[in-house]
């Protein structure tokens, strides 16, 4: 449920386009008939360790998280700008706007921290909740997907600041969006349209909402192409400046590319069962777990 007191909060006020900004970033960009390797990093993991998730801040820098217990922010020379130890394993990270880490640790946990001036802080403590995914809004909410302690229910929740403002759970008709399974996440995003687009692995769909949590599609898989005896099982899911979803499906280990209505436009087939993302250039951002390489792909221009 929306408080009527926080739509402002929620969606910010209307602006105008800035008429300093060029020809060029107004522009729309296509998709590459063939995307390209622009560069290749070695993460810090690979070592007997596997990354797990990626978030860029801006270009040139990323954040990355793994399997032994540790988050670490690299440039794009894969050296080790900074590194937080943690008691477990990062199972979500966003960076908020004011460009510090949040993130979720453990699969047990009901707690959302926050890395800041050099601490680990709790941001928020959702009591008989599991925090499963999360994302920060263009106008600095923090969306947050969760599962209930007895695992029969699931939902995502809009923060303005520590202050909870929605609550997306059920459709129309009071059936449950999304799928219950305790140890899978939820990993979301905001797509440029206003979309919340959530990556459902245990449902074996991407279902799609808009701003007020109403149901717009689900997608299941390329249709065309996907044989009978194969589950799609999205994982990680990102959104670049076309408004195109871009998901992981960890089935086969590529990215599917749809449309904002849910339209399957092409796959790019590269590892990418170690995170994905999109960086301030539009590049798309691998990583491949087992060998904790991070990859950068021009697929628009």
């Amino acid at each position: 449920m929306v408080k009527e007191n926080q739509i402002l909060d929620m969606f910010g006020k209307l602006q105008l386009k800035n008429s300093n900004v060029s020809d060029k970033q107004q522009s729309v960009l296509q998709l590459m008939e063939t995307p390209v390797t622009l560069k290749e990093i070695q993460s810090p993991y690979g070592n007997k360790s596997e990354l797990w998730r990626i978030t860029c801040e801006g270009t040139g820098k990323l954040w990355v998280s793994g399997n032994n217990g540790t988050i670490n922010q690299i440039d794009w020379d894969g050296s080790i700008l900074k590194t937080i130890n943690l008691s477990k394993n990062a199972v979500g990270l966003s960076l908020n706007v004011q460009q510090e880490i949040v993130f979720i640790k453990g699969w047990e946990d009901t707690k959302v921290f926050k890395y800041k001036n050099n601490n680990v802080v709790t941001l928020l403590e959702l009591s008989n909740w599991r925090p499963r995914g999360l994302c920060h809004t263009i106008n600095g909410n923090l969306l947050i997907s969760m599962r209930s302690l007895d695992e029969a229910q699931s939902r995502v929740v809009r923060y303005s600041g520590s202050s909870e403002c929605q609550v997306i759970m059920n459709d129309k008709r009071g059936k449950p969006l999304f799928s219950v399974h305790s140890r899978t996440v939820l990993h979301l995003i905001e797509n440029g349209n206003g979309d919340i687009c959530v990556a459902d692995y245990a449902g074996n769909a991407v279902v799609v909402v808009n701003s007020s949590g109403i149901l717009r599609f689900r997608y299941g898989g390329n249709k065309i192409t996907k044989k009978k005896n194969k589950t799609f099982e999205p994982l990680n899911i990102v959104n670049d400046k076309q408004c195109h979803i871009l998901i992981h499906n960890q089935l086969n280990n590529n990215v599917h590319i749809i449309d904002c209505d849910g339209n399957f436009i092409r796959y790019i087939k590269y590892p990418c069962n170690g995170g994905i993302s999109v960086d301030t250039d539009h590049n798309l951002v691998v990583g491949e777990s087992v060998t904790g390489k991070i990859r950068i792909i021009k697929y628009l221009e």
